[in-house]
């Protein structure tokens, strides 16, 4: 981190996040975000850089960023990130929220559909097929607002942080061809 960056955060200068950049994780020092993070504990910090090694973005979570954004994934999705931990939340994708065994087998969880009622169960299978909410309430003859109060729900209960992740979930499982 450039010197210039630690004596603004030591003046005090107020910042709403910090967003930390670099090609890939590897290239992300963990003693900056631990410095920052001393020195501005109130203020949180997402790193961007793509992800080649799941471990070590995991370790830049532990050491104190509140968030890691593999920048494969674009300006909207940086965008929302940014929004959702300047709100005081918190962006991990899915990728890195479900830890691999060693030799990239991932574990065994649980199924959660159990959770979800007939109708998500349904929501969910159209938001695996790219379906907006409009198209979802078409096909399900609901209304635009029901769909979006299930895929409320469907992010809740399978304790994901947006409608991508659980249709990665859903599509990782195999699930939504078989949902019934």
């Amino acid at each position: 981190m450039p010197p210039s960056s630690r004596q603004l955060v030591r003046r005090g200068a107020g910042f709403e996040v910090i967003l930390l950049g670099a090609s890939t994780s590897a290239h992300i020092d963990l003693a900056d975000i631990a410095l920052l993070t001393a020195a501005a504990p109130e203020t949180p910090i997402l790193v961007a850089a793509e992800c080649d090694d799941a471990e070590g973005a995991r370790a830049i979570l532990r050491s104190g960023a509140r968030g890691f954004l593999p920048t494969s994934l674009g300006l909207k999705v940086l965008m929302g990130a940014l929004e959702r931990i300047r709100a005081g939340g918190t962006y991990v994708p899915l990728a890195l929220s479900e830890p691999t065994l060693s030799g990239a087998v991932e574990r065994e969880r649980p199924t959660p559909w159990p959770e979800l009622t007939r109708r998500q169960r349904d929501v969910l299978a159209l938001i695996s097929e790219g379906k907006s909410n409009k198209l979802i309430g078409d096909a399900l003859n609901t209304t635009e607002s029901t769909v979006k109060a299930h895929v409320k729900q469907i992010i809740k209960r399978l304790h994901v942080a947006n409608r991508t992740q659980a249709a990665l979930l859903a599509t990782r499982a195999n699930w939504a061809s078989a949902r019934h």
